[in-house]
Order: C-alpha cells, then sequence, then structure tokens
C-alpha cells in the first residue's frame, strides 16, 4: 500500500530516522518522510512513511479534484506494481452510483479519469476502482472460467460469456491462458463484447 505509516522509537532523532529506513526498506532520507511524535531526553519516537512519487501525487488531486466536482468526497489507496497504479476509491455515498449496473459507470469512470489523468501525465497507466467491486468482480470470473474451462474440456463445446468491459475480458484470458486443452477468443462489436471458452485446435501433424 502506497503511503504506509509506522511508529519507530530510537535513542536520538538520527538513530531513530535510521530505523525508520530499515523498516521502510529504503536507502536515503530523500525517499522517507517522518514526523516527530515524541521527544525526551532518552528517546525519540517518529511517524515514518515513504515520501510519494510525483506521478502518485498527480493522480490523488485529480481524483479529489474529481469528487469535489461531484459533490462528494472520500479516501483513496493506491497500490503500485512496477509502472501500474491501482487506484481504489470509497466515497461517503457514492460508490453503488459510480460502479453502476453490472460495473458499466466504473468502466466509464475508467476512461474519463484515465484521460484526465493521460492529460497530464501520459505515462501513468491505471486501474481505477470503487469499493475494491473490480477485483471482487475479476477474481469470481476468474474462477468461474476456470470451472467453464473444465466443461468444455469434457463435452467438447464452446462456452461463452455474457458481454464484458475490457478489463474483466482481460481477467478471463488470463485465467484460462493457465488452463491447458482450451483457448479464449472474443466475438461482439462494441465495447461490450463476449469472450468464448472453445477447445484448443489440434496441432497440424
Amino acid at each position: 500500500m502506497v503511503n504506509h505509516e509506522m511508529r519507530v522509537e530510537a535513542e536520538d532523532l538520527e538513530g531513530a530516522i535510521e530505523k525508520g529506513l530499515e523498516e521502510l526498506d529504503l536507502h536515503t532520507k530523500d525517499e522517507m518522510e517522518w514526523e516527530v511524535v515524541s521527544e525526551g531526553e532518552e528517546r525519540v519516537e517518529l511517524k515514518v512513511w515513504k515520501k510519494e512519487s510525483e506521478k502518485i501525487k498527480l493522480v490523488k488531486d485529480e481524483v479529489n479534484t474529481f469528487l469535489e466536482k461531484l459533490g462528494t468526497s472520500g479516501s483513496i489507496e493506491i497500490e503500485q506494481e512496477d509502472d501500474k497504479l491501482y487506484i481504489n476509491i470509497r466515497t461517503k455515498d457514492m460508490d453503488g452510483l459510480l460502479i453502476g449496473k453490472s460495473g458499466r459507470n466504473l468502466e466509464s469512470l475508467q476512461h474519463l479519469l484515465s484521460r484526465i489523468i493521460h492529460g497530464r501525465d501520459n505515462s501513468i497507466d491505471l486501474t481505477i476502482d470503487i469499493a475494491g467491486y473490480r477485483r471482487k468482480k475479476e477474481h469470481t470470473l476468474q474462477i468461474r472460467a476456470t470451472a467453464f474451462a473444465e466443461e468444455v474440456k469434457r463435452s467438447h463445446r464452446e462456452f461463452i460469456f455474457e458481454p464484458l468491459p475490457p478489463s474483466l475480458r482481460r481477467a478471463v484470458h488470463i485465467a484460462i491462458s493457465k488452463v491447458e486443452g482450451v483457448r479464449t477468443y472474443t466475438i461482439g462489436e462494441t465495447d461490450l463484447k463476449k469472450v468464448v471458452i472453445s477447445p484448443s485446435r489440434k496441432k497440424d501433424s
């Protein structure tokens, strides 16, 4: 989790800073921010956290501005893996509305916020989620896909998923790529295309 805070203690400020760097697995003071919680003659306690990158600050600013324009506020959790950012937004009163029926509003939100943020920095690769909906949906779809793949292998008959947005189609493709004997392809003309699970083609002898 980005900007995870922790508390450290040492005999003096420099010792507490060094301990903070060690606990956060950082190398220099420039990578860490801290706040003095208490300072006595023999003990210093600090609250320490990793310094946010400029990209993460930009994303938080843009998302907060967007929520303010909607007339709400909330928390923003950001996880970073390599160069990809996963942004999970929890609002006080609009989670259901922002997700929408079958996640359709969430897909529109993904597109809109991506355009806004890419207008400031097009190198940011981000996924928008609301209250963890996308991750839960992806997990459920992958379980279903694996089960349907076994049925396709048994029956040698294709299975066609309901129309899905791009991010959820990707979750199905990833799940099926780990199963031998089946393959996936996509059909449809709109953004909500269908993923087909099909028996693998036999290699030419």
